[in-house]
């Protein structure tokens, strides 16, 4: 089949007929249309000529026409259209002269009609020639039809032809090539990204031959930004000497203080300089001042001003202000988006926004923030981004350019459940090279995904024919725990839960677990918390599943997180869980939309999702504290604000909790209205505004410390753990031994010591044999038995059963003895010193055993009197009671009566240790 160019070429030889007669009878007209020919010709050469004249072609007849100049300032296509046109029928027409033909080939690559892969084989013998704009245009072909599906098994330029073409059409001085490579180097995504390369390319510019006949003013314009352009990618980006930033600096400094018409990205980068030091003194606080003057009329200076506020660089921090601003120039400052992202996703100066930041950051071309928006998609799985092909695009781009962290970002992607993106056999195809040389992340990840659904609890796992032999896989993990790698005993512990290489073995596989979640495996941390939870080759334990839960929740798993919210519905008999967990982080994840079941993010399904969360184990806080941890939620997840999702929680919650909620909103200012629990628009409007005056919920304590399952330690006077081993052993082994009355009562008085200093075992012994001993209640007074039971119930110490049972029993028999004042006034001082007896619900359960004691309700109310506490109920224990002993003990500190105590004793138990050393 003839080529469509062929095609063109036979059509304009005209076939006439041979009759003699008839060709004497045109001979004059044929004269009248061969000048009408020659000047239509000649007219198209000229058009072309002066239209398409190609840059360094020395039979140029006309100025040059760099590549970006072929299109209409209107870009009106149907005018470079008609030059196409022209340019045929000169090429066509003037078929000797060689220079019409490649003007022809730029003009039609720049039309980008589709099917244009049959100029390919035109324009390659040109580029071997050497011709510079031939190389270019086999680098712009690609560029634009790379994805171009409609050209499958026509010619094709591969991604490593069209480079070098386009470094070649460079080294020769081809101006648009050096600013395409200019822009490549500094954005990406076809090359790394790198500053030396640029600045290096910005001087091959200044060094490029003429373009040709008068070059024009755009040349002139781009060799002369150059200098420039050099002294602010130095100063700017990292890479540099000394020498080099000095140089740049007095370049910039003086542009700046010039005025040009660059002086405004100048001034930029002189106060990038003096905020980082390059080339001049560091001086952030000039920095800052320099930028607040800038920011009312330049935005571009807004971001480099918004990172200087939220990081407190040159002055007092003020994120709030940097989030304002950033959102303000979002649509007209490019770097704006991302940086606000990091700060919705930090969530240090306002509450997390997830979903917004996805949004800013899917917004951006950055590399860098394909590369965040990657990973949050990776944690927040059933987020979903308009034109996620884009994104892999540029992931896969800045992978082939071996950009840090692209491939793996998207392989990543490719292989978590995120649905919009999952893709395990291309992602491993990405992750095989990088494995191969030498990336142990890669590496791994391969590994993990040699036997698809290895993760899956609903399909059997089935090996791969390509990748790691089973040799090969368990060679790999031998390797990596001798290397104490988490992610070798977590593929380990996996394989073995599965019965997959290894037999099946579900203790082998949580003892891995467990190594892998002590060298800080997240994933192995959410495993082992399941594995307590279910028995799975280990006894069930509800505080280590906690532990380990929490740890990965600490550590970022949304996951985790999940759980445990889902956990604290059930822990109504351990109550080893908080308020923070059970309520604020489940409404918080609602919020975020993470986890939601059938409408949607912000469909109508709360009162589904919410479900129970408000009886059970909430029930003990008390109606305040519960709605303060709804309120809460919208600190930690202010994107629940959003006026349809707070709708559907308003009605979700209890009635009791909106009218709450409005009553705290109206004590501190920010509703007028009565609290009746409408949660209408002024209240939620009021909960809106409370939130931004809030701000972001502070990091929660330690999990141990939050949980309360935990006893607060001593301080500076703490023991050596094999110190008080001893000596509780010897105290041990006394009291059981004992035989006589003075005997018993000298290992009790040593116990007791034991127990001021904190021990729980000793503790636990005297609670639980108060008062049915008449020989301890001699030697242990009522206030330390109360301290210590409460102790006792708040660290739920392994072992320990039914330590309220025991506590009301105690409480019985000191009120039995008329000493329930002592209880009481012990409580409250204990409430004081013990951080974990603040919290509603901790404090709540406790107060629930109270009630069934004789006269512990009421002594606690009297000692809250006596100490003139404001707000106490009628009942010591009711909610408003327990609320004012918190907001009491908040603001009067700790007694520091337990403190005494333990550093008392902790002599004394020295002094025990060394007399049973001699």
């Amino acid at each position: 089949m003839l080529r469509p160019v062929h095609v063109l070429v036979l059509s304009c030889l005209a076939l006439a007929p041979f009759a003699g007669g008839a060709f004497a009878a045109q001979a004059s007209s044929d004269k009248s249309d061969d000048a009408a020919e020659k000047a239509a010709l000649a007219e198209a050469i000229t058009t072309c000529d002066q239209g398409a004249s190609v840059p360094l072609d020395p039979e140029a007849k006309a100025p040059p026409i760099q590549y970006g100049e072929l299109f209409p300032l209107d870009m009106n296509l149907g005018k470079l259209k008609d030059l196409a046109n022209k340019c045929q029928a000169a090429m066509l027409g003037a078929p000797q002269e060689k220079r019409l033909t490649l003007q022809w080939l730029r003009v039609e690559v720049a039309l980008d009609q589709p099917g244009l892969t049959w100029l390919i084989p035109q324009i390659k013998p040109l580029a071997d020639g050497g011709s510079p704009e031939a190389n270019f245009l086999l680098y712009e072909f690609y560029a634009v039809h790379r994805r171009d599906s409609a050209d499958a098994g026509a010619p094709s330029v591969t991604r490593e032809m069209a480079l070098d073409a386009l470094r070649k059409a460079g080294a020769a001085g081809h101006l648009t090539a050096l600013m395409t490579l200019l822009r490549q180097y500094g954005e990406g995504p076809l090359l790394r990204r790198d500053a030396r390369k640029l600045v290096e390319t910005a001087q091959h510019i200044i060094d490029a031959p003429v373009q040709g006949q008068s070059p024009g003013e755009w040349d002139s314009q781009i060799r002369k930004d150059m200098p420039l352009l050099i002294a602010q990618t130095t100063l700017e980006k990292d890479g540099f000497t000394g020498d080099e930033q000095q140089k740049a600096f007095h370049a910039v400094e003086a542009d700046s203080q010039a005025g040009t018409n660059d002086s405004v990205r100048s001034a930029l980068a002189y106060i990038t300089a003096l905020r980082l030091g390059r080339g001049t003194p560091q001086d952030a606080a000039k920095a800052r001042q320099l930028l607040e003057a800038r920011a009312g009329h330049d935005d571009y200076a807004i971001p480099m001003l918004a990172d200087m506020l939220a990081k407190g660089e040159g002055g007092p921090a003020d994120g709030k202000r940097a989030i304002a601003m950033l959102r303000a120039a979002t649509k007209n400052v490019a770097e704006a988006g991302p940086m606000l992202a990091g700060l919705l996703l930090d969530g240090k100066f306002v509450g997390r926004q997830p979903r917004a930041a996805v949004q800013l950051f899917n917004g951006s071309w950055d590399l860098d923030a394909c590369i965040r928006l990657a990973g949050s998609l990776l944690a927040y799985d059933d987020v979903r981004v308009d034109y996620p092909d884009l994104l892999v695009e540029r992931l896969s781009d800045g992978a082939d350019a071996a950009e840090p962290s692209a491939a793996l970002a998207l392989a990543r992607l490719e292989l978590s459940d995120n649905q919009q993106f999952k893709n395990e056999d291309r992602a491993r195809a990405m992750l095989k090279p990088l494995a191969d040389a030498g990336d142990r992340d890669a590496l791994w990840l391969y590994a993990s995904t040699q036997y698809a659904n290895l993760d899956s609890t609903s399909y059997r796992p089935s090996r791969r024919d390509d990748g790691l032999s089973d040799d090969d896989l368990k060679a790999l993990i031998d390797e990596g725990e001798g290397k104490k790698e988490p992610r070798a005993y977590l593929l380990h512990a996996k394989l073995l839960r599965r019965g997959l290489v290894y037999p099946q073995d579900d203790v082998r596989a949580t003892a891995m677990l467990i190594n892998a979640a002590n060298l800080g495996s997240v994933e192995a941390m959410v495993l082992l918390g399941d594995a307590y939870d279910n028995g799975l080759g280990i006894d069930k334990n509800p505080r280590e599943r906690l532990h380990a839960w929490r740890e990965a929740a600490r550590l970022g798993s949304l996951k985790a997180r999940g759980k445990l919210a889902d956990a604290f519905t059930f822990d109504s008999f351990d109550r080893l869980m908080t308020l923070r967990e059970g309520i604020t982080n489940r409404i918080a994840l609602y919020n975020d939309g993470i986890g939601r079941m059938g409408a949607g993010v912000f469909g109508g399904d709360a009162d589904i999702e919410l479900s129970g969360l408000f009886s059970g184990p909430a029930s003990s806080a008390g109606t305040a504290a519960v709605a303060a941890a709804v309120m809460d939620a919208f600190r930690e997840a202010p994107a629940g604000l959003d006026e349809e999702n707070l709708v559907g929680i308003g009605k979700a919650l209890p009635d009791e909790i909106r009218v709450a909620i409005e009553t705290t909103l109206k004590s501190e200012g920010f509703y007028a209205g009565e609290p009746k629990g409408y949660f209408g628009p002024d209240a939620r409007k009021a909960l809106a505004a409370w939130v931004d005056a809030k701000g972001p919920l502070a990091d929660a304590p330690s999990p141990q410390t939050a949980a309360g399952t935990q006893q607060a330690a001593p301080a500076s006077d703490q023991l050596a753990g094999e110190m008080l081993d001893r000596v509780r052993d010897k105290v041990f082994a006394q009291a059981q031994a004992a035989k006589t009355d003075k005997r018993k009562l000298a290992a009790i008085k040593q116990l007791g010591t034991l127990a001021r200093y904190g021990d729980l075992p000793s503790r636990w012994v005297l609670v639980r044999n108060y008062h049915q001993a008449r020989a301890i209640r001699s030697v242990v007074t009522p206030e330390e038995i109360t301290r210590y039971a409460l102790d006792i119930l708040v660290s739920k110490p392994e072992g320990v059963e039914k330590p309220e049972f025991e506590f009301i029993f105690d409480l019985t028999q000191i009120a039995k003895d008329r000493k329930s004042k002592a209880a009481g006034s012990a409580t409250l001082q204990a409430i004081r010193d013990d951080p974990r007896l603040q919290d509603p619900l901790t404090l709540g359960a406790i107060m629930g055993q109270f009630t069934f004691a004789p006269d512990a309700c009421d002594s606690l109310l009297a000692a809250a009197r006596k100490a003139g506490i404001d707000g106490v109920g009628e009942d010591g224990c009711d909610e408003q009671t327990r609320t004012a002993l918190i907001a009491f003990a908040k603001d009067k500190g700790a007694t520091g009566i337990d403190a005494t105590a333990r550093k008392a004793a902790a002599e004394e138990i020295k002094t025990l240790d060394a007399q049973a050393a001699k």
